[in-house]
């Protein structure tokens, strides 16, 4: 929670509280409505400004869907979802330079934030950065979380750019132990065997130079 919304007047936290239950019904146009509410009888709402944002996302509003989180943002520059929500709009137009930007910001207020952490190394995968995604991937590893087992899919992607196929491997084996039935599990699978019919190859062709005289 940001600091400002500790002193969220009642009657803006009332609309609020009805907003969250009209985006849990996704109906969008009032959960609008009441953020909107809430926003103008307390301005500084990060938490409205972010939930704003993402209705506005919700209803194809990029525009808007921006504004909002930005105002989030500005409200509160230690606004780690808003930072978050903005890098998503980001990397939806392809624009990694700016996701990463807001990214490293989100992760300079919050060093602790995993999630953070896995989207900058899927950004930084994303642009081509393969030492940083993996430097991302490590600190991920090294901290409390749950249900990030997309870390090691990114990080095994990373590894194979690096030419450490033996060591995308076994992140592929992780990935799998931790989410054996998710959307990329099947591309994760292919991905392995093909590693690891690679490896094989390179393993078959050393030994063959090996025997020549």
């Amino acid at each position: 929670m940001s600091v400002g919304d500790l002193n969220v007047p009642a009657p803006a936290g009332k609309e609020y509280r009805k907003a969250s239950i009209s985006i849990q019904k996704e109906e969008w146009t009032q959960a609008r409505e009441h953020l909107q509410k809430a926003l103008a009888i307390y301005p500084a709402y990060s938490a409205a400004y972010n939930d704003l944002g993402a209705v506005y996302a919700r209803l194809g509003d990029t525009t808007h869907a921006r504004e909002a989180l930005q105002q989030a943002v500005n409200a509160d520059d230690h606004f780690v979802p808003a930072y978050i929500n903005l890098a998503k709009l980001a990397v939806a137009e392809h624009n990694f330079l700016e996701a990463e930007k807001l990214l490293t910001s989100a992760v300079a207020a919050d060093p602790q934030d995993a999630q953070s952490l896995m989207l900058l190394a899927n950004v930084e995968l994303l642009a081509g950065h393969f030492a940083a995604a993996l430097t991302y991937c490590r600190r991920v590893h090294s901290l409390p979380h749950d249900s990030q087992a997309l870390v090691h899919y990114i990080a095994a992607r990373a590894l194979q750019q690096e030419n450490q196929p033996a060591e995308a491997v076994a992140e592929f084996q992780t990935f799998l132990h931790e989410e054996p039935a998710g959307p990329d599990a099947e591309k994760a699978k292919k991905e392995m065997d093909n590693l690891e019919v690679a490896i094989d190859q390179q393993t078959r062709e050393k030994r063959n130079a090996a025997l020549l005289p």
